[in-house]
């Protein structure tokens, strides 16, 4: 499924940032989640990361060429507004289905994550869909991590093969609402550059649930040196 699911990633993920508006761009923090911070600076070096990866990996490109625009397709030299929002869309993504597991008690172990790369044909193919949803390739793991606690939310509430059509459905919206509920424990705030709110109503097609205001505005004064989730060892 790791394998399949980066064309809905892609068209579900780049929409979850929100713009609110003409609003000034705040210095040193992209995102505040929970007690970490994404920090503008560590965000432009890793879509820079992932621009010279993605450029090097044939597949990557394909894969990326079947899921966006035309004019979305390929990265240019410089890094862009909309590659930065992508990626941050996928790091508060993975930050909040951790949370997400750690509420509802589901362990991912190394040996699943271990085995969703190796149904998507190894390591080398999972950098390449990696690579092709917006983040680097050392992100791997963290992306099939994601995916493991996804399926297994929507798993528990219903969503297979054999369900229903209403039961899908509720499956979808329940676990929209879990990460809802995350959101609003973290207190996820997003720099208005980046979009200023981050809502999931968005993370399946066709979803219409509403379920999340505008967050507050990141301080001008706020700078701070913080890494990504995912950069500490």
């Amino acid at each position: 499924m790791f394998r399949t699911a980066v064309k809905t990633a892609l068209a579900a993920g780049a929409a979850v940032l929100v713009l609110t508006g003409c609003q000034p761009t705040k210095m040193g923090s992209a995102a505040i989640i929970g007690d970490e911070r994404i920090t503008t600076a560590a965000l432009h070096r890793t879509v820079q990361e992932w621009n010279e990866q993605f450029r090097a990996d044939p597949e990557a490109n394909m894969r990326r060429a079947g899921a966006l625009a035309p004019d979305q397709r390929l990265p240019m030299d410089a890094v862009s507004d909309s590659q930065l929002r992508e990626a941050l869309t996928r790091l508060v993504m993975i930050r909040l289905s951790d949370e997400v597991a750690r509420a509802e008690r589901i362990a991912v172990s190394p040996g699943q994550i271990d085995g969703l790369i190796e149904q998507a044909g190894g390591l080398e193919r999972a950098e390449s869909i990696t690579l092709a949803s917006g983040l680097p390739e050392r992100h791997a793991r963290d992306l099939a991590r994601h995916e493991v606690i996804l399926q297994t939310v929507l798993m528990r509430h219903g969503f297979g093969p054999g369900a229903t059509r209403d039961r899908l459905e509720q499956a979808k919206q329940q676990t929209m609402r879990l990460y809802a509920d995350a959101v609003r424990r973290l207190d996820v705030r997003i720099n208005p550059r980046y979009g200023g709110a981050f809502d999931v109503s968005r993370m399946f097609d066709g979803s219409r649930l509403a379920v999340m205001p505008t967050v507050p505005r990141l301080s001008r004064g706020e700078t701070g040196t913080g890494e990504l989730p995912g950069d500490a060892g």
